[in-house]
């Protein structure tokens, strides 16, 4: 048995058609993060065809390097279905039948009333010592192998993602967690308006030396994750580690974390909004409603969302928020006067305690020396107060808006703290 920060794991997928892009692989990244999670480490994804020569030569390069290996795919009935045929030549062990495989499987097809061919028969045969692992979510069974010298567990999985999480679930996740010694506490910061080579360098003297607990960044999807991880014997005390090293890195960059546990943005934003009960309206021009959509996706936001009004013309903006046609004459669309109107007319208009505007030039047309393509206004209305702000994003249009959105989201974030710090004050 090993420290489970020791133990390291090997994906191999099966499948010409992952080859062909005619299926996408979710189940090495459902994977990965199961096995992260316990702490397991991985460290290969192989992904091959159904040709039995270079499935064996992977699965060796996989077994000669890893503790564990697993695979997925390659279980039906069919002839190019040989995965189990492959590791069991590989390891130079016999094919068994199992009877209760064989029992379940034709139960299965009496069930849908379906006849049973002759070579559904070949998934009730498994190489010798495995241990067969019943899938109530298909026909094709899984299977573990424990080999002894050296230690390796090899488990063999479905490919339909449905049958491998729920096996993964059901026989694998708690079968891997009796492998390992130590618990894994992670935590994943969602840090927002800080770039990753910014967020870097901030922990930069925290990641050189780091030992236990780990970290490390990650950026996508307009935000950047900062994770921290503790391997200990007891879960206790790596969770302690774990907030003992967050604290720190609330002290440098906290005002950019928005989450501990890796949420996107629009979801805290459309938690604190409905557990607060504060109202709110949007007006957008350059986003056309992406910003009041990434609220009301979340369950709940018809308590505080009144209503998003995308105004793209100039006649809309005068139309539905006010916006006086002497201001678009003299500042354009796209301005901070122009900006402003629409948040305030938005307000008078709706009556919410917040509301947030967008006026901009997402490209790749429209742009001009004085107003670029990404020159984005946002303004925003708490309270009694009003401002707008300016912005220059990059990008192509679709990146544009979504940098908009996330942030416009980040100022809504920190506009609700300065509420909820405000009424501490007022106690």
């Amino acid at each position: 048995m090993k420290e489970s920060k020791d133990l390291k794991a090997g994906i191999l997928a099966i499948g010409t058609e992952l080859l062909m892009g005619q299926t996408v692989n979710t189940n090495a990244a459902h994977l990965s993060r199961k096995l992260n999670e316990i702490g397991i480490g991985v460290y290969y994804h192989f992904t091959v065809g159904d040709n039995p020569t270079r499935m064996a030569a992977q699965f060796k390069q996989l077994l000669d390097t890893c503790d564990i290996v697993i695979t997925t795919g390659g279980l039906g009935p069919t002839q190019d279905d040989i995965t189990k045929e492959v590791v069991a030549q590989a390891l130079n062990l016999e094919m068994v039948f199992d009877a209760h495989s064989m029992e379940r499987i034709e139960s299965r097809f009496r069930q849908f009333n379906r006849p049973m061919t002759e070579n559904n028969k070949r998934q009730a045969f498994f190489p010798e010592g495995a241990i067969i692992l019943d899938n109530d979510t298909g026909t094709a069974p899984a299977c573990i192998l424990a080999l002894e010298n050296p230690e390796r567990h090899i488990v063999i999985l479905p490919g339909p993602p449905r049958e491998m999480k729920w096996i993964y679930e059901t026989y694998i996740d708690t079968y891997l967690k009796n492998l390992t010694l130590t618990q894994m506490v992670s935590k994943y910061l969602s840090v927002y308006d800080l770039g990753e080579s910014a967020t870097e360098e901030a922990l930069l003297d925290l990641i050189d030396k780091q030992t236990d607990p780990t970290l490390a960044t990650y950026a996508g999807d307009g935000k950047t994750l900062v994770r921290v991880t503790s391997f200990d014997r007891d879960q206790e005390a790596a969770q302690r580690k774990v907030e003992s090293v967050i604290s720190e890195i609330k002290t440098r960059i906290g005002t950019y974390i928005v989450s501990d546990c890796g949420e996107d943005i629009d979801a805290v934003v459309a938690r604190m909004l409905i557990e607060k009960n504060i109202t709110i309206s949007f007006v957008e021009s350059c986003t056309g409603g992406k910003l009041v959509e990434s609220i009301v996706r979340h369950s709940g936001a018809s308590k505080v969302v009144d209503r998003g009004i995308v105004t793209y013309s100039n006649q809309a903006k005068m139309d539905e928020v006010g916006v006086s046609e002497d201001t678009l004459k003299t500042y354009g669309a796209v301005s901070h006067e122009t900006c402003y109107e629409m948040v305030k007319g938005l307000c008078e208009k709706t009556g919410s305690e917040v509301g947030v505007s967008v006026t901009g030039v997402a490209g790749p047309t429209g742009g001009t020396d004085e107003k670029p393509v990404g020159l984005v206004y946002i303004g925003l209305k708490v309270g009694s107060k009003m401002m707008t702000f300016e912005n220059h994003f990059t990008g192509d249009r679709n990146v544009i808006q979504d940098r908009t959105v996330s942030k416009a989201l980040k100022m809504l974030y920190d506009s609700i703290l300065s509420i909820e710090k405000s009424v501490e004050i007022e106690k």
